[in-house]
């Protein structure tokens, strides 16, 4: 697999530094590689608490992260929402209802249902939540909004 080097090394070190962090708190590297100065290899990581820093902050790098939940969709929900971020999710289920109940209470701005979060079409918004994204919807027609001024007026009608 040819793979190129993260944004910088100080990155890839902070990435370093967050999967040693699961891995002293129980988690286990299933795949990966030694990083070489800027390159961090893509990772996957199996049992990792929700509350490591790895999950708990935005890492943005080549790490999966795989947290064990009972199968509670409340648990799932509130495991979810227990990070100050919100920017997407994604969700696999045929069940409507538990499609709805994501949907409805999932802290974010975008809810994918099997699908990835690529989907973005000019006329869809895009944006997070909480301290995800930047604070606003993305997309043409909540972009145009951002340069206009909505006026209200009124007159006397006789």
């Amino acid at each position: 697999m040819d793979v190129g080097t993260v944004i910088n090394e100080a990155s890839a070190q902070l990435f370093e530094r967050r999967v040693a962090d699961a891995e002293a708190h129980g988690a286990r590297v299933l795949h990966g590689a030694p990083r070489r100065g800027a390159l961090f290899a893509p990772t996957v990581v199996d049992h990792v608490p929700y509350n490591c820093e790895l999950v708990r902050e935005e890492t943005f790098g080549p790490v999966i992260p795989v947290i064990r939940v009972p199968d509670r969709i409340d648990e799932v929900i509130r495991i979810s929402n227990s990070t100050a971020y919100g920017l997407s999710s994604g969700i696999c289920t045929n069940r409507l209802d538990y499609t709805t109940k994501f949907i409805r209470e999932l802290d974010v701005g975008t809810v994918n249902v099997w699908e990835v979060p690529g989907y973005r079409t000019e006329m869809s918004p895009f944006g997070g939540i909480k301290d995800s994204g930047n604070g606003h919807k993305e997309g043409m027609v909540e972009a145009m909004k951002g340069y206009t001024n909505i006026r209200t007026w009124s007159m006397p009608w006789e």
